[in-house]
């Protein structure tokens, strides 16, 4: 049979209370930063106190009891697996919500009905009133000179509408281009604060006490708990925006640190490419647009003196993440993973808005390139950024250019006009409204040819080379008239010759008329942006279902506090009043035994 312990009991007592008493520090913690953004709710750490071994000649009938609890440090209430669920459709929220924020930009500029009047758009009511005016000299104004000058004006209405779109398209790339730069300046940013805050962790639990790799797969924190929570709270905070920009994989180990002694350290590469390393512990890296060889029309590369390369940023702006260096500027180690810098293609970049806003910047759709498809991304033909606007914008204006220029030029066998100076005829449009060169038209630069505003070129009125310019024939004018409503064949050759390469397929992309043109265009944008903005939806609701999942295990919810501090309250109470039971029994024991008969 046992006998009491004279100090046991008080130890026991004196650890619940002060277990009691931090357990009641930590619900204070977590209730005055509820409203801290990013805050874990944390939770005290205990395990029961065991010591000693039985005694050699110890009675079979000594119960032995614990001797109370262990304080072994403060942890978070953290779920790994909705963490990394989090960050993966995060990064495809970031990726869909850049992309549909250019495809809306870009349907402000579209927006034809929106800024046109009734059912039509601007560049649609324009065309129709190019038409009307020809109709009108068609039928009653042959060779009335006043019904060339609205034609023309009309025309030149038209024109400036297409300046202005693609000015408006022009702009659009640039402040992309800009936010795109923000964006790297941004993730590089968080890179180093990620770094930074990983090496005040490291000090923190080293300074605590490292921890050997038996007693951290015990679940022990240090000697005296100190894990830098709210550093981690801080760090977490990094991850989440950093992985809007990145796809990422997030891995915690255990990082020898001398002597049996560990430390945990962070290690974040991209998805899918455990090589690609951004931040390894105190290392971290840089992302930039890559540096590449310039190459000539012919794909050769350019040298400057002495044979040296000529480097120039990648036209596809592809990115490149450096080596790692630690805060003082010193790199990794050679030999590890990060120590050299690596190269990034579209397959290592599936998500995030780097991505989303570089492929809006770069990619030409049906304008591809060999060199796009068959060595960058198999999918770039199907892939519509800027530039397939602008140049589907290009084509247009060219087509219209050059079918009038023909018109005005040519007669009824495709022979060039030769009695120019009796006729009148000449080109309509030009590239510059100084002069009168039809080639290289583009959207950004059709005008009214230098003749045409100075009434030195007008709308011919016949295509029969045997009538002169007294004839009151007017088949010509018809003939625009037939030309407004005809159907045409688009092909990307038509404007656009890759610097690099060859494209990738010239098929024939849409076949209809002017109006029919202006519809496909706004149709494809249409069909685009509905289809992002669904799958952005989608991705957004599932991120959040996950976020509050997260919040529901790591946030602070007053409720289960309260009931906290109550039962903390309660324990503690109960400590104090075990201490005095403890202390009567023995003041019993000692003060009042064998006293009778005295």
């Amino acid at each position: 049979m046992s006998t009491i312990s004279t100090f046991s009991g008080f130890t026991m007592a004196r650890l619940g209370i002060m277990a009691s008493q931090k357990a009641l520090e930590v619900t204070g913690n977590n209730i005055s930063n509820i409203n801290t953004p990013g805050y874990t709710r944390q939770a005290l750490d205990q395990r029961a106190l065991y010591i000693g071994g039985a005694d050699r000649y110890a009675s079979q009938f000594d119960v032995r009891v614990g001797a109370g609890t262990l304080t072994t440090g403060v942890s978070q209430l953290r779920d790994p697996y909705l963490d990394i669920r989090f960050r993966n459709e995060n990064a495809n929220v970031g990726f869909y919500s850049s992309k549909v924020n250019v495809l809306d930009q870009l349907s402000s500029i579209f927006d034809e009905v929106g800024k046109g009047e009734e059912d039509n758009g601007v560049i649609e009511a324009q065309l129709s009133r190019l038409l009307e005016s020809l109709q009108s000299m068609n039928t009653e104004h042959a060779g009335d000179q006043s019904y060339d000058a609205i034609v023309r004006q009309t025309a030149k209405s038209l024109v400036s509408y297409f300046n202005t779109y693609a000015n408006k398209l022009e702009t659009l790339a640039n402040d992309t281009q800009k936010e795109f730069r923000e964006g790297l300046g941004e993730v590089n940013n968080i890179l180093d604060s990620i770094r930074n805050l990983n090496e005040s962790i490291k000090k923190a639990e080293i300074s605590s006490g490292a921890l050997s790799e038996s007693q951290r797969k015990e679940g022990m924190i240090g000697e005296r708990g100190q894990q830098a929570l709210e550093l981690r709270d801080e760090r977490n905070q990094l991850i989440d925006k950093l992985s809007a920009y990145l796809p990422i994989d997030v891995k915690y180990s255990d990082e020898p640190i001398g002597a049996g002694m560990t430390v945990e350290k962070l290690t974040i590469t991209l998805s899918g490419r455990s090589d690609v390393v951004l931040v390894d512990g105190i290392y971290g890296g840089h992302l930039s647009i890559q540096q590449t060889q310039k190459l000539d029309q012919n794909g050769q590369p350019v040298t400057g003196a002495g044979g040296k390369p000529v480097m120039e940023e990648d036209p596809y702006l592809r990115l490149e993440i450096s080596a790692l260096y630690d805060k003082r500027g010193e790199k990794i180690r050679d030999g590890k993973p990060g120590d050299t810098p690596v190269q990034l293609n579209d397959q290592d970049l599936v998500s995030g808005s780097l991505q989303a806003t570089r492929e809006m910047l770069t990619k030409n759709g049906e304008f591809s390139s060999t060199i796009e498809v068959d060595q960058m991304d198999p999918k770039a033909a199907t892939k519509r950024g800027i530039p397939y606007y602008q140049k589907v914008l290009d084509a247009l204006a060219n087509k219209i250019a050059k079918i009038f220029n023909e018109a005005n030029t040519t007669d009824k066998d495709g022979k060039p006009v030769t009695n120019t100076d009796i006729t009148g005829a000449g080109v309509l449009f030009s590239k510059s409204g100084d002069g009168d060169d039809p080639t290289g038209i583009t959207a950004k630069n059709i005008s009214i040819s230098h003749s045409w505003s100075h009434e030195q070129v007008h709308i011919i009125q016949t295509r029969d080379p045997a009538n002169n310019h007294l004839t009151t024939a007017n088949d010509n004018i018809a003939h625009l008239i037939s030309l407004m409503q005809q159907d045409f064949e688009f092909k990307p050759s038509d404007i656009y010759t890759p610097a690099v390469g060859a494209l990738k397929s010239d098929a024939v992309y849409f076949k209809g008329s002017f109006h029919g043109m202006l519809g496909y265009v706004n149709g494809v944008l249409g069909e685009d942006t509905k289809s992002s903005g669904e799958v952005l939806d989608n991705y957004a609701q599932m991120a959040e279902d996950l976020d509050l999942s997260r919040d529901s295990v790591s946030g602070v919810d007053l409720n289960d506090e309260a009931l906290n501090m109550m039962q903390f309250q309660k324990s503690y109470s109960a400590a104090c009043r075990l201490l005095t039971t403890l202390d009567e029994i023995l003041d019993k024991l000692i003060n009042g035994t064998g006293l009778a008969g005295r």
